[in-house]
């Protein structure tokens, strides 16, 4: 059986479908014939972003959603919270575009930031900034928000 504890996943709320509309009832959500039954605690729409927080996620992931979004280059950020070993987390997805392909990482949190190992990074430091950037770059790549999905109506 999963451990399950909280998390987060916000994606741009335009691009719900009818294939991520039943994946989203998989995990809970409802909708009537009006659009989405927002509750306030754990689903809203706020600016366009779509947002679905769970308190009994399966290992702090929603899996099959995000699978189904990353397949359909949908971009969504998903956070997940620490528990006993399992460290607080950030997953970003973003689609391809006309000059960057898609990505997706991963990165341990640590109060709203990144962790770094600072071995890595002390033994990055005789090789020179160049190095430094590079690594930092790989692992912690820059990403354009959400907001920039979300279309202008």
């Amino acid at each position: 059986m999963a451990d399950r504890y909280h998390a987060r996943i916000m994606f741009p709320a335009a691009l719900i479908d009818e294939e991520i509309k039943a994946a989203l009832e998989g995990e809970g959500v409802e909708f009537n014939d009006q659009g989405l039954l927002e509750r306030p605690d754990e689903v809203w729409i706020e600016d366009g972003i779509f947002h679905l927080d769970e308190h009994q996620a399966a290992w702090g992931m929603f899996s099959d959603l995000e699978d189904l979004l990353q397949g359909k280059g949908i971009p969504f950020d998903r956070e997940s919270e620490a528990y006993y070993d399992s460290s607080p987390e950030k997953v970003v997805a973003r689609p391809s575009t006309d000059n960057k392909p898609a990505m997706r990482f991963w990165a341990v949190f640590f109060e709203g930031s990144p962790m770094v190992k600072v071995q890595e990074i002390k033994d990055l430091l005789p090789q020179g900034i160049e190095a430094l950037q590079a690594y930092l770059d790989q692992h912690f790549p820059e990403y354009p928000p959400l907001a920039d999905y979300v279309k202008e109506n």
